[in-house]
């Protein structure tokens, strides 16, 4: 009896296992699994760039003129400037560059910026014998910077790529059509002034930079970008003082009291900011972000 009884188990099991099988081969087959994505391909080559912007100036601007005008006056002269300030600067640059990878590139960039107008008033007082003179002195600043510059691209995401970078080159300084309008007053009161001679300074700069790189095309990316600079130092030649009574040739070094002054600044800071195109000889890689996967179900 026993026996009878399992060999019956034993049949119902093979029979229901037997339907299972047959109803799983009733459900449709599950969808095909989408081969992984594959990252895009590094890129490297040539690129020309060319950018616009706007420079503005930071920090207080330092002033000094030389000879000291305080040597053979009383103790209690002093001498002071107030008002320092350089206007805001239109700028453009060109340049040539090489990407080594997807994350590192490098270019050198040669650039102008003019427009900018310098100014100061300079007063140097001498309260024991009730003087004071007055000097307001306005001109123009124009620059050439060229710049080896080093970026580090973070990463792309919908066409979009932050960077940052840092830049050092050289910065040619100009200071042009410097007038000095000024005034000295005693007694009585007499106009003074003159102009400075042009010159040129030559200084060491660097640069720290970032921005957002756009794709444009496979060859195209629309940069903007945010740069600090420290430019160095800017000076005039020597002046050239009016003499009121009209002797002594009017304009000349001499009747400044000898060989005449140089005015100049100390260290120049400004905030660029840019607008830029940037061509690349060979096709940039597609960065166009993968599509959502289905969802897979699971049978």
């Amino acid at each position: 009896m026993g026996g009878l009884k399992a060999l019956f188990l034993v049949s119902g099991a093979v029979i229901g296992m037997t339907s299972l099988a047959h109803a799983a081969d009733l459900l449709p087959p599950p969808p095909p699994m989408e081969p992984a994505p594959m990252s895009a391909p590094d890129f490297s080559g040539w690129y020309l760039r060319g950018d616009v912007g706007m420079a503005l100036q930071t920090g207080s601007i330092n002033t000094n003129i030389s000879p000291n005008p305080l040597i053979g006056l009383p103790s209690d002269a002093f001498n002071s400037f107030y008002n320092t300030s350089l206007s805001a600067a239109a700028l453009f640059d060109v340049g040539v560059g090489y990407q080594i990878n997807n994350w590192l590139r490098f270019d050198v960039t040669g650039e102008y910026r003019g427009g900018s107008q310098f100014q100061t008033l300079e007063q140097v007082g001498i309260p024991s014998t009730s003087q004071q003179f007055g000097d307001f002195y306005r001109g123009n600043m124009s620059s050439v910077i060229g710049l080896v510059n080093g970026y580090v691209d973070i990463g792309t995401w919908y066409g979009m790529t932050p960077f940052v970078g840092a830049g050092v080159g050289f910065a040619n300084n100009t200071l042009s059509g410097m007038t000095d309008t000024g005034f000295a007053c005693g007694v009585g009161c007499s106009p003074s002034g003159g102009y400075f001679s042009d010159k040129s300074k030559m200084n060491f700069a660097w640069a720290l930079m970032a921005g957002l790189d756009f794709n444009v095309t496979q060859n195209l990316k629309l940069e903007l970008g945010y740069r600090f600079l420290d430019y160095g130092k800017a000076q005039t030649a020597s002046s050239n003082c009016f003499n009121g009574t009209g002797a002594g040739g009017g304009f000349s070094a001499a009747n400044c009291g000898g060989s005449g002054y140089v005015l100049s600044t100390r260290e120049l800071y400004s905030q660029d900011f840019r607008l830029g195109l940037r061509w690349a000889f060979n096709d940039m890689p597609s960065y166009t972000p993968e599509p959502e996967q289905p969802l897979v179900r699971k049978y």
